[in-house]
């Protein structure tokens, strides 16, 4: 295999982190204390090399970019502190980049005017587009339909999701064809059995998150205040409030019932809709606070992307239910309509800027898990498992 050399790849890399494994001697030792690492994934040695030697093929077609969580026990043990945990966490942000085909991610990453621009550019459209025909506010009784017709976020919702579904199946194939575990095998693996052991272990990881739990320190914490479950409360959380809004809206064009209007408490997917809105509100705070106060390694650095991330799901999140609150009064009020209209302008935001922000390593990392999986049962006696 030819391997392309890129000199300047280190210095790209810090662009997208604060490391320095310029004093990295190679040692091993974050590998060694890495509980991540096993006879086929070694977290942080092997990237941390290719980024030394600027083979930027090899590092963006390494498992590990997406299979770190970020323990940051790595970086603790380091004898140089080279910071090999934020390494990864700037690998990944530029494999995030260099997979996705318009450039959006580099600049989310690097810039924070181009990012400020974005953002501003995008709430001002959004709000133009949703109010063009529609801005009537009844202060008799609360119709958020009035304000903005239903017609006008169905479009305009479909049309952020399509742009959003296309970039990020592009990137996926991107990444499917880097990563060396899909390569040399047939489309279809032998054994329907291995095939569906596969997707198991991969949905298992996804749903509990064992690996990471697998962290001396996540190991030590009460699971309340752990990181592991701050993460797959952001992750489920939010997961859950896309089911039932999806869900909502299914029954509500098979019900033909009048949008905005409030259902019972009990309801299914308000039942949904609240206990994940709690793990969003639950998880994000949680990762502000300790992005705010940085006690540890994994919070010590932050781009402005992240917080971008993490100030939109809150954000979203909290202005659903002061609107869910709105719809159970009396009468309608002014500050009502606003919160839903900046909670409609956020949604859509959060939907357009999936593909390129931190949040895309939701869908690419269960990509690199399932090709590792579907590669081991196709040849088992020559590989392991990473999700074991």
């Amino acid at each position: 295999m030819t391997v392309r050399v890129n000199t300047e790849l280190l210095g790209e890399l810090k662009r997208f982190g604060a490391f320095d494994v310029a004093a990295c001697f190679n040692c091993g030792n974050c590998t060694a204390v890495c509980p991540l690492s096993n006879g086929d994934a070694s977290f942080p040695r092997r990237i941390i090399r290719y980024g030394q030697l600027g083979d930027r093929e090899r590092l963006l077609a390494s498992k590990e970019v997406w299979l770190c969580y970020y323990c940051g026990e790595c970086s603790d043990t380091c004898p140089r502190q080279a910071e090999p945990g934020e390494f990864m966490a700037s690998a990944r942000r530029y494999a995030i980049a260099s997979l996705d085909p318009t450039g959006i991610s580099r600049l989310l990453y690097t810039s924070k005017l181009f990012t400020g621009l974005l953002l501003a550019g995008l709430s001002l459209l959004l709000t133009l587009v949703l109010l063009s025909q529609g801005g009537a506010m009844n202060l008799d009784r609360l119709d958020i339909f009035a304000f903005i017709p239903f017609e006008i976020v169905h479009n305009v919702g479909l049309a952020a999701i399509l742009i959003a579904l296309f970039t990020m199946v592009f990137g996926v194939l991107r990444l499917v064809r880097l990563l060396p575990a899909s390569r040399g095998h047939s489309a279809v693996p032998a054994g329907l059995r291995r095939v569906l052991g596969a997707i198991r272990k991969t949905a298992t990881e996804l749903a509990t998150e064992k690996r990471y739990r697998t962290c001396t320190e996540e190991q030590e914490a009460p699971w309340y205040r752990s990181r592991w479950f701050m993460h797959w409360a952001i992750m489920w959380g939010f997961l859950g409030l896309l089911a039932a809004t999806a869900v909502d809206y299914v029954l509500l064009l098979l019900a033909n019932k009048i949008p905005g209007q409030p259902e019972a408490l009990w309801h299914p997917t308000r039942l949904l809709g609240t206990l994940t809105g709690v793990l969003v509100v639950f998880g994000t705070t949680r990762a502000l606070v300790s992005r705010i106060r940085k006690p540890e390694k994994y919070s010590s650095h932050s781009l402005l992307s992240d917080w971008l991330f993490l100030w939109l799901l809150l954000l979203v999140t909290v202005t659903g239910f002061l609107v869910e609150v709105a719809l159970y009064l009396p009468r309608g009020a002014v500050w009502a309509y606003i919160l839903f209209l900046v909670h409609m302008v956020i949604g859509m935001e959060i939907v357009l800027l999936f593909p390129f922000t931190k949040f895309a390593h939701a869908i690419y990392r269960p990509v690199a898990l399932l090709v590792q999986e579907l590669a081991r049962v196709q040849s088992p006696s020559h590989d392991h498992s990473v999700t074991a």
